[in-house]
């Protein structure tokens, strides 16, 4: 038993500490608030929302706690926006790890879908990914919501920074006065920007290919948990963009996927809803078997476009980018010509036939609507890149389409029309990745018996849009996707203007 002067002693300091503590609590009325503000909550629903009220918190009071505003890209496909959540998810978990590692300042990350809320029913695969990790997409803090991105409030005066996931260089809609980027994860080409990021992870797709950007934050993932089991949401989350961005891993070079894919997705796996606890990996290769059914139903549901109209395919999967004041828009669309233009991919009627003279008012109409986009959006110049399956004799294979139309003299376009045909092959461009650009071919028959060919341009020039000039390929290389044809156009356009 402690003497009777000492229990006094002890009762007496404790008294003291909880009156100090009191105290602090009566004169500090942000204390509790505060505290609750830096505690992430683990439930994906619960931290997206918890997250979006922080941007809130923010507005309020910029000076209580830094805020970084991760952001995916402004096509906000599944990959962009799986990895920008789990991303800040480890980040606001994990804060010792990035700090120590990468020098980031104390900060709260919070995800940003840059798509405008109104948009995001055209990513149904998106959709269907939320719902499987119980999340509503009101939980989202989606583009629109944030008001004026060339506002102040986002500054580095505001006590704000930017961090890009599955994108190297921060938009035009951001402005670029007192704009602070510490973070960029990226799969896409370097082009140099944001050198001063801390935290700058980029493997270009001409040195060090990475088929999902889901991969590289499954990579900083388990840097950051070592040992500790990720939730199983979040690995569900990640998994999801890895399976559909490199259709199961499938490998290259017929396939995306590399080995980082490979290793992201060892990683995740066991933590996941999709089979066992270990995964089985030979020469490079994994098991896939137990993520097979969830890859069909994620690219049945991803190529399923027929609720959108042509307005909205353009809209569903668009990149803007620019070079020496010239505006150019890039839009990735899951279907072929011929099940776009006649409309039959809205029925999914089947693709065969069409007299020519119907062909032609096809064309016309399409054109027309594609030169009303490009003026609404302010595009100089439009690269619209199709994908799509087509069923042969003997099995089914990749397609790629390739057009590009633009608003001034046809004598530029043929200029950047014929440099990219060279691409890969010819000087200066012969150590890029060639296109394979070769005529246009559809998948119907004309009545005598040939496949269609493009119709509506003469010389170049578009006979139903006045100024405007345009070309249609038939891409051969059908590896080739946004992330290769966009750096070699930027390419051939600084060489040409």
């Amino acid at each position: 038993m402690a003497p009777p002067g000492r229990t006094i002693t002890q009762l007496w300091v404790a008294g003291i500490v909880v009156g100090i503590w009191l105290l602090i609590r009566r004169w500090s009325p942000q204390y509790t608030a505060k505290i609750s503000m830096i505690q992430a909550p683990h439930g994906m629903d619960a931290y997206l929302r918890w997250a979006k009220a922080q941007v809130e918190a923010h507005r309020a009071d910029p000076t209580k706690q830094h805020l970084t505003l991760l952001m995916g890209n402004e096509a906000g496909d599944l990959d962009s926006a799986a990895s920008v959540i789990a991303l800040s998810y480890v980040m606001n978990h994990e804060p010792r790890y990035f700090r120590e590692k990468y020098g980031l300042p104390p900060s709260i990350y919070v995800p940003v879908i840059q798509t405008p809320r109104t948009q995001l029913t055209y990513r149904r695969e998106n959709l269907l990914v939320y719902q499987k990790i119980h999340t509503a997409p009101d939980a989202l803090l989606c583009v629109d919501e944030l008001g004026d991105l060339s506002s102040p409030r986002f500054s580095t005066a505001a006590n704000v920074s930017l961090g890009l996931v599955d994108h190297p260089r921060l938009g035009a809609a951001w402005g670029d006065i007192d704009r602070r980027v510490d973070v960029i994860v990226d799969h896409h080409e370097d082009d140099g920007s944001h050198r001063e990021a801390k935290l700058r992870m980029i493997h270009s797709p001409s040195s060090h290919p990475v088929g999902s950007a889901a991969s590289l934050v499954a990579h900083l993932m388990s840097q950051a948990q070592g040992g500790r089991a990720v939730p199983r949401d979040v690995a569900d989350l990640l998994l999801s963009a890895i399976v559909l961005d490199t259709r199961n891993l499938k490998m290259q070079p017929s396939g995306k996927a590399t080995d980082v894919d490979v290793h992201a997705y060892s990683y995740l796996q066991p933590h996941s809803s999709f089979g066992p606890s270990d995964v089985d990996v030979r020469n490079g290769r994994a098991d896939t078997s137990h993520t097979k059914a969830w890859n069909e139903d994620l690219q049945r549901v991803k190529n399923d476009v027929s609720h959108l109209d042509t307005h909205a395919l353009l809209l569903r999967d668009l990149k803007m980018t620019s070079i020496s004041g010239l505006h150019i828009g890039l839009a990735a669309v899951p279907l072929s010509f011929s099940a776009w233009i006649s409309e039959a991919y809205r029925t999914h009627a089947p693709v065969n036939t069409v007299r020519e003279e119907v062909a032609e008012r096809e064309w016309s109409v399409w054109w027309t609507q594609l030169a009303g986009f490009m003026r609404e959006k302010g595009m100089d110049m439009a690269v619209v890149l199709l994908s799509y399956r087509e069923s042969t004799e003997s099995k089914t294979k990749s397609r790629r389409d390739l057009a590009l139309a633009y608003l001034g003299e046809a004598h530029f376009l043929e200029q950047v029309a014929s440099s990219l045909e060279a691409y890969g092959s010819k000087k200066p461009f012969r150590d890029g990745i060639p296109l394979e650009l070769e005529a246009w071919k559809g998948q119907r028959r004309v009545p005598s018996g040939k496949r269609e060919r493009i119709m509506g341009i003469h010389g170049h020039q578009v006979s139903s849009v006045p100024g405007m000039s345009a070309v249609v390929w038939r891409q051969q290389n059908t590896n080739a996707n946004r992330k290769i044809v966009q750096p070699a156009l930027l390419r051939v356009l600084h060489h040409l203007l």
